[in-house]
């Protein structure tokens, strides 16, 4: 996700004018041509539109002052807390976008992260106690005119190396590199980032490569023929003066702990499907979104994505809805399959109601939202699973939409045959951002997303069970977070003046090899006083549950 500090000089988009932000609202709210489409599945919006206003307090605005130069990871302060923890203890400034994993060889060493507004960075919290204490800091970036986002981190035990990627990307939102930075001392310093895939060029150029929503998966099996290697997805968005061309689904791999990655490649490949084409040839399925890799214990990769192309599916008078794809390697992606349809969504252009600046969002609130989760390999039944929310309960295909999102899994063995939709949560109100990951002692199944509790209000819930017997529900906030009565990303809309137009794209969790449930998310919940103005932070908060 793009992502800029702006939100400090003016904090709501009201008042933004970048060209961008232009492009992307009239994107999702278009009946015209792909190019807009396809510009709103980039996750630019809020973040890239404020890239234009450079930061005039904290640490970045101090880096925007300086000769380029890269910046160096800095520790900042201290986190604490019980049942759920703040994690963000250097500024009021909002956090969102959290990830979190766990060291394979010690379920109490703990590295989470996320997209920090204070340092216009990537801040990394690291616990080495099962998370009562994390110590925190900014992540290193590429130079001093960089943003950080998409913060993701993984664990390689064979190379002793914690490997975070990220987005940097200048201040004008040019230039979208991938990278990924290392830590040789389990995740208190971080190194110089390496560029893995090189982005080119800004909005307007005659070729814009722009890198974006990458994931990250370590084969951590010492069984596995590809023992240590860490595979990295991501979506390279290609324009040309401005007009959107493509966004397939690109791979690249490390045998050595992160420090040298093997050239990229397209992986998302063509499918009967893949019918609409804004500059592909023949079925190329090119438009996609949202990949996530997993390793299954024989050291099988799975890529899992969104695309955007099957019309099929479209129901008459929409367009744009989702198809699920997999994409299987079952050596190491020396070569890898076409991709497989796993299932249709209900999230097109006329699924969900869209907020100030034309993207879709939830009855009632204002914050952008994707129908996104993720896959996994459960490592104790071989099954795959994976997790994503739509509008199929709601009211849809219509052109004043009311959501009931729900989040449901689709089940395979193979990767090729696929059971579903099983529905995870089907109560009233909305769920979304599901993240689903395995139980390795239990071989149960723990989805966490965020449930609505009243409108604009959610609290982060855990579904824990089987697909063949259910699910059993557990809320993990302890305190309720209110979207619409946010201090930061305001829509200054009628009747909804304070309410959120962002709070990240995704939450996650992670289980341990102790069985324990490691949790982050975006809450909203704390009140804060910043610049003259009361209303709620935006900040990363942490649960574990066994």
């Amino acid at each position: 996700m793009r992502r800029t500090v702006s939100v400090l000089a003016s904090l709501s988009l009201a008042a933004l004018t970048s060209p961008m932000l232009a492009a992307n609202a009239s994107a999702d709210t278009s009946s015209a041509a792909a190019p807009r489409k396809a510009a709103a599945m980039r996750s630019s919006g809020v973040q890239a539109a404020l890239a234009a206003h450079a930061a005039n307090t904290g640490p970045a605005a101090a880096r925007a002052a300086a000769s380029r130069s890269y910046v160096p990871s800095t520790r900042e302060c201290t986190a604490r807390g019980g049942a759920n923890v703040k994690l963000d203890c250097d500024s009021k400034l909002p956090n969102n976008e959290p990830d979190v994993n766990v060291d394979p060889a010690d379920p109490k060493h703990l590295v989470a992260s996320s997209n920090d507004y204070d340092s216009n960075g990537d801040e990394f919290y690291t616990s080495f106690d099962a998370g009562r204490t994390w110590r925190t800091g900014d992540m290193s970036l590429e130079d001093d005119g960089r943003i950080g986002s998409d913060p993701v981190t993984v664990f390689d035990v064979k190379h002793d190396t914690v490997i975070h990627s990220s987005l940097n990307f200048n201040f004008d939102g040019s230039d979208g590199d991938l990278v990924v930075s290392l830590s040789d001392n389990s995740g208190l310093r971080w190194g110089k980032p390496v560029v893995v895939s090189d982005g080119q060029g800004a909005d307007d150029a005659a070729t814009q490569l722009f890198n974006d929503k990458e994931w990250m998966v370590t084969d951590n099996n010492p069984r596995s023929p590809h023992y240590g290697r860490t595979y990295l997805t991501w979506s390279l968005f290609v324009s040309h003066h401005g007009n959107y061309a493509s966004s397939a689904i690109y791979e690249a791999h490390s045998d050595d702990g992160g420090r040298t990655w093997t050239p990229r490649q397209e992986i998302s490949g063509s499918d009967r499907t893949c019918t609409f084409q804004t500059a592909g040839g023949g079925n190329r399925c090119d438009e996609n979104q949202f990949s996530v890799p997993t390793v299954s214990a024989d050291g099988s990769v799975y890529v899992a994505f969104q695309n955007g192309q099957h019309e099929a599916a479209w129901e008459k008078g929409e367009l744009f809805e989702n198809q699920y794809m997999v994409v299987r390697s079952h050596d190491g992606f020396r070569s890898f399959s076409s991709p497989v349809h796993v299932v249709d969504l209900e999230d097109g252009d006329r699924d969900y109601p869209t907020n100030v600046s034309g993207r879709q969002t939830l009855t009632g609130m204002q914050a952008r939202v994707n129908s996104a989760g993720n896959i996994v390999a459960n490592p104790k039944t071989g099954q795959l699973a994976i997790a994503f929310s739509d509008n199929r309960r709601g009211v849809h295909d219509s052109p004043k939409p009311v959501t009931q999102t729900n989040v449901y899994l689709m089940t395979s063995y193979d990767g090729v045959h696929w059971t579903g939709p099983i529905g995870v949560d089907t109560g009233s109100g909305d769920q979304w951002f599901p993240w689903v990951d395995a139980n390795p002692v239990s071989g149960a199944l723990g989805v966490l997303y965020n449930d609505q509790r009243g409108l604009g209000l959610y609290k982060a819930k855990l579904s824990v069970g089987r697909p063949e017997s259910g699910f059993s529900g557990q809320l993990v906030s302890t305190a309720v977070s209110n979207a619409d009565n946010s201090r930061f990303f305001q829509a200054q809309a009628k009747g909804c003046y304070r309410c959120t137009t962002f709070f990240g794209d995704y939450i996650r969790v992670a289980y341990g090899r102790d069985g324990a449930a490691n949790m982050v998310w975006t809450d909203m919940s704390k009140t804060i006083t910043y610049q003259g103005q009361t209303a709620k932070g935006q900040y990363t908060y942490f649960a574990r549950l066994k």
